[in-house]
């Protein structure tokens, strides 16, 4: 076998470049793990006698009257302390995610993204999609659809003027899928989205810009295991609206709740703008 200083240079380029790739990753992880490390001792220091407030309710308690949910987060994210809301039954938290400023929770996303891919979510998104009873002619809009769906393109192909909106994962946009939110220009028949709304920061406000972009009459279709208490070992779920919590958000938006499917792992809710 050839020595590597006798290797042609494109394989010694190669490795090289592995090499730092694996220095890169392993600069990631140590620099994340020591930012979550440090989260949870200023947590220890700070949360005993706080008072928090649910993102869906707007409901304010002290942290020790609540219910809490622990977790431990599988991207090193360290400890995830969650609350259950008396008002509505929604869990959120931890508050050291939702406290993050746009700019560092944007950071954290990037960096996850760097090693981390989804897996394909076309089929539930098609069937979050099924629920909007979409007609010919209407205007439709897939909700953080990442790059890794195939349901925008599907639904052209079947002659539905459908587009996305992706404004965190990293790479060149795909075709008509929406980056900037300054891009979108409702009124949209319908918008749709899954594994979404357990990510959502302030779910009255992000929510509230997808129905001011719906036209009357217009769905909205937010599909999610995370009604119930699911995947809860990852930080960049924040939000799991339980029980009553769909209905308390759908009066705070001025919209309606217009059914809900459960089978399984597709839980899905359906929002009707009047």
């Amino acid at each position: 076998m050839l020595g590597i200083a006798r290797r042609p240079p494109w394989i010694r380029n190669a490795a090289r470049i592995a090499a730092l790739e694996r220095n890169q990753a392993a600069i990631r992880q140590t620099m994340m793990r020591g930012f979550w490390q440090a989260m949870d001792r200023i947590d220890a220091l700070t949360l005993p006698g706080r008072e928090v407030t649910c993102p869906c309710c707007g409901t304010a308690a002290r942290r020790e009257e609540l219910e809490h949910r622990v977790a431990t987060c599988a991207f090193g994210g360290g400890r995830l302390e969650r609350y259950v809301c008396r008002t509505c039954d929604a869990i959120f938290g931890p508050t050291k995610v939702l406290e993050l400023d746009a700019a560092m929770l944007a950071a954290d996303y990037a960096n996850l993204y760097t090693d981390y891919s989804e897996a394909d979510s076309t089929a539930s998104e098609l069937r979050a999609f099924g629920m909007l009873q979409a007609k010919p002619g209407g205007r439709y809009l897939n909700w953080g659809c990442g790059l890794w769906s195939h349901s925008v393109e599907r639904l052209r192909e079947q002659g539905f003027d459908a587009s996305g909106y992706e404004p965190s994962a990293p790479g060149a946009a795909a075709p008509n899928v929406i980056t900037a939110a300054s891009a979108l220009t409702g009124p949209y028949d319908g918008i749709f989205s899954n594994n979404v709304i357990e990510h959502l920061i302030d779910p009255v406000a992000e929510l509230g810009a997808m129905a001011a972009l719906l036209a009357p009459g217009g769905r909205m279709v937010h599909a999610s295991p995370c009604y119930a208490y699911a995947y809860a070992e990852t930080r960049y779920h924040v939000f799991f609206p339980l029980g009553r919590a769909p209905e308390v958000l759908a009066a705070r938006l001025g919209v309606r709740v217009a059914g809900r499917v459960e089978d399984g792992e597709f839980i899905a809710v359906v929002f009707a703008k009047d």
